[in-house]
């Protein structure tokens, strides 16, 4: 078969998978909630116009939100759907290594796309109470500054009401899954590039790194992997030397938490979309029903803004 036509062929499949996902995804009633909640409050803008009431800054907030749940739905059924061609035509143990490119792309577009996610739907509520400037980094507070801000008003010397409607949705965004989607995007931008491996890690994936140790705990801890490892003391002596470079001892070893099982990662991310949908649902119907949106009159408290503002930077 001509290489065009082949991937053509290909394409046409996995693009029909992703049919199949997309139609899974929005026939939830997570999605179905989570659109009604978005549309209402598009409709309400869209007949009131944006009054002159910093309040209203948190709907721009809430519209960043809603495009980064459709931009981590759209990778989540694409990263699916090539995952499903993968193994149906790469079965385990035929390759030295199970890497996909589309599924890691679309796997990395998710998690990335998930923790700014939670930042921005918190800073859409921190915004209703407190209009910051978002072109000043020091004002732009990300879930967890914002959370102790709501959950202790008194501590950073605010005064604020109504907030436990909006931090009852806020809460479902902690947990192991969060952490770990935190963990690989932390990964993703400082550290080396997280593998997914489709097949989950094996013991020959990956190669070793060269690590200098430095604490007398690291330098502990290898003596006594080299006693297991070589139990004759002369030969251990001579293994031990060459493991010395200008005087520093280095431990040749592989990376911690570089390599990653698909299956692993696809629970994470739908895990998270989910309690995303659900939680920026509530807090778009809990905004909809708020002063100024039930009324196109709202009224600008200047002495309390220039309080929250103060208070609201870390």
């Amino acid at each position: 078969m001509d290489r065009g036509v082949k991937e053509k062929v290909i394409s046409s499949i996995v693009e029909q998978k992703f049919l199949e996902e997309q139609k899974k995804i929005t026939s939830s009633i997570e999605w179905i909630n989570f659109l009604k909640a978005h549309n209402n409050l598009y409709k309400v803008i869209l007949k009131k116009g944006f009054a002159l009431n910093p309040k209203f800054n948190a709907v721009h907030w809430a519209f960043d939100v809603a495009r980064l749940c459709n931009e981590i739905t759209f990778s989540y059924c694409w990263m699916n759907s090539h995952a499903k061609f993968y193994k149906e035509h790469i079965g385990p143990g035929s390759q030295p290594a199970h890497v996909d490119f589309h599924v890691s792309y679309f796997a990395d577009n998710c998690i990335t796309r998930i923790d700014s996610c939670r930042d921005k739907l918190a800073l859409m509520v921190w915004a209703y109470y407190c209009p910051f400037n978002p072109e000043n980094r020091d004002e732009v507070l990300d879930y967890v500054k914002v959370m102790e801000r709501l959950k202790y008003p008194l501590k950073f010397g605010l005064k604020l009401k109504g907030q436990d409607d909006f931090l009852n949705n806020l809460e479902n965004l902690r947990g192991v899954d969060f952490i770990r989607v935190e963990k690989y995007r932390h990964f993703k931008i400082h550290r080396r590039e997280p593998r997914i491996e489709i097949y989950g890690p094996e013991q020959h994936h990956d190669w070793p790194y060269m690590l200098p140790l430095i604490d007398k705990s690291d330098i502990a801890r290898w003596d006594e992997e080299l006693k297991e490892r070589y139990p004759d003391p002369n030969h251990r002596e001579r293994v031990g030397k060459r493991c010395y470079f200008e005087g520093v001892l280095f431990d040749r070893r592989k990376i911690r938490d570089r390599l990653w099982g698909y299956e692993e990662v696809e629970k994470h991310i739908e895990s998270c979309l989910g309690k995303l949908l659900k939680a920026s649902e509530g807090c778009f119907r809990i905004l909809r029903r708020r002063l100024p949106f039930r009324s196109a009159k709202g009224v600008f408290n200047k002495k309390l803004w220039s309080k929250n503002r103060q208070g609201g930077r870390p």
